[in-house]
């Protein structure tokens, strides 16, 4: 049997291969991992046995051995359990040091990431680009200013009106021509009252006189001047193709108009022979409201030349419980929520002809001022905060379709501002009752007007509306009599 002689000048490992060390230090950690292998390598390996000479008895033949390996001298000092042990520790150690590291890297990554997204986000211009220059843009801004300095109780409705269309046309509307036709109209008007004996200074018969100039033929019989009634513009009513359908200088023109102008025409034409009369919204529509000399109100439906009850408003199934108790629909608008409207439809005619910029924020800012319930200024400013968070998510090159591109909006801040504004004004419109009103829900809610019920209601307000009016002229006559004697 081969004995192995043993091994000189092997030295003991003074260290513990698996040693505590701090994290601070990564260049010590790997260092210190390194020595045990440094001493391992300071061991002598033995030169190879050399075979001993045996004399040959009989047939017996012994020849020197050519697959024997040297001894390990780990094996001798350790044991080849022991060996095993402490390379899988070294193995071990090298390895969590090279992840520390890799850990290292990253965060040092990160942070140089974080620092050039800082300054990235210092220089992004977040704002939508302005159309301050553009061509016309100078007439909506010359008339937000002129509407500033208003009294808003006490104003002109026809002069606001005109300004805003007139912005739109780029100042080219005749003004001079504007005031003729309104007066002509007013004019009108007082001479066909006096003709039918009206009480002049009776609301009723204001108010009653301003509904047969809009649905009925009227003629004067002292100069045979005719008035014809004004029409409902099926086509292109909510002015998607051409946004002056929405004008009262387009009904003037043509005659023709819908639940945007010929509500604001009679605004207008009541302002000028001293009648009272508000404007009040449904889902999608606008209509007039006034009181009569004895405290009853009327409703009155310009597109069809009707009178109609709050049943019929409410059974357009689109105003909740909500919206009533906010007042956003069915109430009669001051004079200030009235110009909190102008403002809205400044903004709606700059958004229709030119695109969303900060002007359209200030302005529809204002309406909100003026009208913090106001529910156009409301959803004007939701579609401003979509827009503008539409073009930043382009701006920083966000898939919104994409999920792990979407997360990327959390690394700017004011990115998610914008996200962030743009659903608390969501909730805002939510919580006001708000409910989106199709458009063919709109138009056979509107044509329901000549269902059987919804006629004979019309048929009543108006015989107590001409029998109240009756009423006073009687009496208005009987005490002009009286005071002559």
């Amino acid at each position: 049997m081969l004995k192995i002689p043993p091994i000189a000048n092997t030295q003991t490992v003074g260290r513990n291969p698996c040693p505590h060390y701090a994290e601070k230090d990564m260049t010590t950690k790997i260092l210190f991992f390194l020595i045990p292998l440094a001493t391992f390598s300071q061991v002598k390996l033995p030169t190879t046995p050399q075979p001993t000479q045996f004399q040959h008895y009989g047939n017996h033949s012994f020849g020197t051995p050519t697959n024997m390996q040297p001894p390990n001298p780990m094996t001798i000092f350790y044991g080849t359990d022991e060996q095993k042990r402490i390379n899988q520790q070294n193995q071990q150690i090298i390895q969590e040091v090279q992840h520390n590291q890799q850990q290292r890297l990253e965060a040092q990554n990160l942070l140089r990431k974080e620092i050039n997204q800082q300054n990235q986000n210092k220089s992004i211009n977040y704002n939508l680009p302005s159309l301050a220059n553009k061509k016309g843009t100078e007439f909506y801004r010359q008339v937000f200013d002129e509407m500033l300095t208003l009294n808003v109780e006490n104003y002109s409705i026809k002069d606001v009106n005109f300004k805003i269309e007139n912005a739109y046309f780029e100042n080219k509307l005749q003004k001079e021509e504007f005031n003729k036709v309104i007066k002509q109209s007013a004019d009108f008007i007082l001479s066909t009252m006096k003709e039918l004996k009206y009480d002049l200074n009776s609301n009723t018969a204001k108010n009653y006189i301003l509904f047969q100039f809009f649905s009925e033929t009227l003629q004067l019989k002292s100069n045979n001047k005719k008035h014809l009634p004004f029409k409902y513009d099926f086509e292109d009513y909510m002015g998607i193709k051409d946004y002056s359908k929405m004008f009262v200088t387009k009904l003037i023109n043509t005659h023709s108009g819908q639940c945007h102008s010929m509500p604001l025409l009679y605004l207008i034409l009541a302002e000028q022979i001293g009648a009272v009369a508000y404007l009040s919204q449904s889902p999608n529509h606008s209509y007039i409201k006034f009181q009569d000399d004895k405290g009853k109100w009327y409703n009155i439906e310009l597109t069809n030349g009707m009178f109609t009850v709050p049943s019929f408003i409410l059974n357009s199934g689109f105003i909740s419980s909500e919206a009533i108790q906010n007042n956003i629909y069915m109430q009669n608008m001051t004079k200030k929520e009235l110009l909190s409207q102008f403002f809205t439809d400044l903004a709606s005619g700059y958004i229709h002809k030119f695109g969303y910029d900060e002007f359209v924020e200030k302005v529809t800012n204002k309406a909100l001022e003026l009208n913090p319930n106001s529910i156009t200024a409301n959803m004007n400013k939701a579609n401003f905060n979509t827009e503008h968070l539409k073009y930043v998510v382009k701006l920083l090159g966000i898939d919104p379709a994409n999920q792990q591109s979407r997360e990327e909006i959390l690394n700017y801040p004011q990115a998610v501002e914008i996200l962030r504004n743009m659903h608390k004004q969501y909730d805002v419109i939510d919580n006001l009752g708000f409910q989106q009103m199709p458009a063919e829900s709109y138009e056979k809610w509107l044509s329901s007007l000549q269902a059987k019920k919804n006629k004979q209601d019309n048929e009543k307000e108006k015989e107590t509306l001409q029998h109240l009016t009756k009423t006073l002229n009687e009496a208005k006559r009987k005490m002009d009599l009286k005071s002559k004697r």
